[in-house]
């Protein structure tokens, strides 16, 4: 257990270092990034519940 211990804490580290340098990135794309339009929003979400179905699709029949 403790050289699974050891190996988390660096990870969680870069883990929380990646996350404290995104998070103004982040902020700046929402703020200055483009604005979609409604019909591109539309073809999203359609695209999106095409993926959503297949995996759906391809569980079940793996499942038998």
């Amino acid at each position: 257990m403790d050289n699974n211990l050891w190996y988390q804490i660096p990870v969680a580290l870069v883990m929380g270092f990646m996350i404290w340098r995104m998070v103004p990135v982040a902020k700046n794309w929402l703020q200055n990034g483009p604005k979609g339009s409604s019909k591109e929003w539309l073809n999203v979400s359609m695209l999106l519940a095409a993926v959503v179905l297949f995996v759906t699709f391809l569980i079940v029949v793996v499942r038998g």
